[in-house]
């Protein structure tokens, strides 16, 4: 009860300062400040206005900002038109341009004749017939809703359990450019693909090369252009609050030209959420479509803030999984057989953020002259968190391939940084601080379990960084040899590591085991009754729609299953 009112006090002081700052700006009523509180006091998600999972006074920035659009109770964004909505109705099957579109009866039949029917500043509909395929491009979106609670929405209608399909030939999907602010757009249930388009062709799928705000993507199958989702303001300018959310983004791939699942520049505010990434950046089939370094999942630059990616499946990159330059909340997700599962900070800028809950499965290599297969990649941060996370199975023999990998290069310190509650079963390398350049570096209670490599626990590469680390009560494990630690070129066992380390508590597993440690994403495919076949698990998250949601095919299914699993037994 103390608890409840010294946390209750201490977010009454925050909210009112918080919300006096605002100044003249639209503000909620009291009536909807109580609604919100009543939820956060219950610790219900219904406050959770930042989707990060958890209830913090962060999230009552968030609801100011955002009050008028509640989170939706089924996890999808709940929109409905508003009285003064104009929807209009696309069938590319019965439709006609001729027709106003302002009933099922008689819709228009091409997407750009909608555009030219919705208005500037409303909160207008486009409703493209589930099922349906249209043979175009979207035009360049120049038009904006009415705010975030009344966004303009593209979206379907209909009975068919497919999405509506947009097939571009070799053209974009959505290129949107110009000066025009661009805002509150929503495109929900959409399909984008280049059906036709050859290895001499480029095109982008959803691009917003321009001032953009308050903009979703979601429930949408974005495959096989060479940047499937681009959001990119202008230079000098910034664009802000991007939604990814529960979308497929597949297949990117191009030919002497880089290639993203997404790309984002000059972005304050980016949350991608439930999404499956899979394979982005090459094509097998394709000559000169070769994965190389420059092609990821999701790569975010530098220059981008406030970025959450949670709960999503990223798979088979080119590269990177994640290449969270300006840092950020990586939360969730599960990392499946790519290059470098997780970049998180850069050489220019000092970042922070928090990596906790994933699950990181059989890294690979770009190619066989590109040797990777790594995990976590840290560099230049302060106050970083990595916790809770799984490191399961790397699928690579190169001296690359690090669990965890601390880079403090020259004038790139990483400071403060905290690694715990990790656990990291026959990896090969690691966890491995790279470079002199770290300090204040806390690492406790993690498991490190190898009965395969013989590859050290934790490895310095010079030793005048062991006095930077703190350690205490991790939990260790190598097979096949007593050299668990190395400190530049020498070894050592657990009690040597003991006395030159400093660590506190170094526990031998001592014959425990893990709960169950044949898991893997073939034991998955086999635990929702299909054949022991990982791509039969992939290609079931990567058919997800919202008429034909399966929770067994999310990333939340899939770290429970894992973290189960891996739980070592007292």
């Amino acid at each position: 009860m103390l608890y409840s009112l010294s946390r209750y006090s201490m977010l009454l002081i925050t909210l009112f300062m918080t919300w006096f700052s605002l100044g003249t700006q639209a503000q909620p009523t009291l009536t909807q400040f109580k609604g919100w509180l009543l939820c956060y006091t219950r610790n219900d998600l219904c406050a959770d206005y930042n989707y990060d999972g958890i209830l913090t006074p962060s999230d009552f920035t968030a609801w100011l900002a955002n009050y008028d659009n509640p989170p939706g109770v089924d996890g999808w964004t709940d929109l409905a038109p508003s009285t003064d909505s104009k929807v209009i109705y696309v069938s590319s099957s019965t439709g006609n341009d001729s027709n106003d579109g302002l009933t099922t009866s008689r819709p228009v039949k091409t997407i750009e004749r909608a555009y030219q029917l919705v208005r500037d500043g409303k909160p207008d509909w486009v409703r493209l017939k589930r099922g349906d395929t249209f043979f175009e491009s979207m035009p360049n979106w120049k038009k904006s809703g009415k705010s975030k609670a009344e966004p303009m929405v593209v979206t379907t209608y209909g009975t068919a359990n497919a999405r509506a399909k947009i097939y571009t030939g070799s053209s974009k999907g959505m290129r949107n450019t110009g000066p025009e602010l661009r805002k509150h757009l929503a495109f929900v249930g959409l399909e984008l693909r280049p059906q036709t388009r050859t290895r001499d062709d480029a095109p982008g799928g959803i691009e917003f090369i321009c001032p953009h705000r308050d903009i979703l993507i979601e429930d949408c199958l974005i495959t096989g252009f060479a940047d499937n989702l681009q959001f990119q303001a202008p230079k000098g300018e910034r664009s802000s609050d991007v939604r990814i959310r529960r979308s497929v983004i597949t297949d990117s791939w191009a030919v002497g030209q880089h290639s993203q699942g997404i790309y984002a520049a000059r972005i304050d505010g980016l949350l991608i959420e439930e999404c499956v990434f899979d394979h982005n950046g090459w094509n097998a089939n394709i000559e000169g479509a070769d994965p190389t370094i420059f092609n990821h999942n999701i790569y975010i630059q530098t220059s981008c803030s406030n970025i959450t990616v949670k709960n999503n499946i990223i798979s088979e990159a080119s590269s990177h999984g994640v290449q969270a330059r300006p840092g950020g909340n990586i939360s969730g997700n599960v990392f499946y057989r790519n290059s470098i599962a997780l970049l998180h900070g850069n050489e220019d800028n000092q970042t922070t953020g928090i990596i906790e809950n994933n699950v990181f499965l059989e890294g690979k290599d770009i190619s066989p002259e590109l040797r990777r297969g790594m995990g976590i990649h840290i560099q230049f941060s302060d106050g970083a968190k990595i916790r809770h996370n799984l490191f399961l199975r790397n699928g690579t023999d190169t001296g690359l391939s690090e669990a965890i990998a601390v880079t403090g290069d020259e004038d790139q310190p990483v400071t403060n940084l905290s690694i715990e509650f990790n656990t990291v079963y026959n990896w090969l390398n690691n966890v491995v601080i790279e470079n002199q350049n770290v300090s204040d570096i806390v690492f406790k209670n993690n498991v490190i379990y190898d009965n395969i490599n013989e590859s050290p626990a934790v490895r310095h590469l010079d030793e005048d960084t062991l006095d930077d680390v703190l350690s205490y009560n991790n939990t260790y494990y190598i097979g096949g040899t007593s050299n668990w630690f190395r400190a530049r070129n020498s070894y050592y066992n657990l009690t040597e590591w003991l006395n030159v380390s400093g660590e506190f508590n170094p526990i031998s597993i001592n014959g425990r085991s893990f709960n169950d440690s044949s898991r893997t994403m073939a034991r998955y495919a086999q635990y929702q009754l299909l054949p022991a076949n990982p791509t039969l698990v992939m290609n079931r998250a990567r058919s997800q729609n919202r008429l034909n949601w399966d929770a067994a095919y999310t990333a939340e299914e899939m770290v429970n299953f894992f973290k189960t699993g891996y739980t070592l037994e007292n």
